[in-house]
């Protein structure tokens, strides 16, 4: 399994591991898709539509981060249940990604990213991101 989640109260630990950088931040957004919506993909078809989402930063960290909070306004406010990334293009200093988007709209949870950390070499990549659960008032 390239991601596994961890649940502890407040948060979701998710750790994912890859032989290359792109399949690590690919595995990291269907790790993010999964805490949000559950482990099964929302019923439902594909229409052809697909929301991008984008992050620029100086390092793989803050990249990552970045991705991921983009990834989690997208389950917020995108009109369908946005799927695994089908397309993902680093050039300098930014990374893009395409997520499909499913219909109907499922339900999901509001996460947070609190942080990641991106390390990697000739012997793969390993990614691990915090994910909070908003205090409720």
């Amino acid at each position: 399994m390239p991601h596994e989640l961890q649940e502890n109260v407040g948060a979701i630990d998710l750790t994912a591991t890859a032989p290359d950088r792109a399949e690590l931040f690919r595995a990291v957004l269907a790790g993010v898709l999964d805490a949000v919506y559950g482990a099964s993909p929302a019923p439902g078809g594909y229409e052809g539509r697909v929301v991008p989402v984008q992050a620029a930063g100086d390092d793989d960290d803050v990249l990552l981060a970045d991705l991921v909070d983009d990834t989690l306004r997208a389950a917020r406010e995108e009109r369908g249940t946005p799927g695994a990334p089908r397309w993902l293009s680093f050039d300098e200093r930014r990374v893009t990604a395409t997520l499909p988007l499913l219909l109907p709209r499922a339900e999901g949870r509001t996460l947070i990213v609190s942080s990641a950390r991106v390390s990697g070499d000739a012997t793969g990549w390993t990614a691990r991101v915090e994910l909070l659960l908003p205090v409720e008032a």
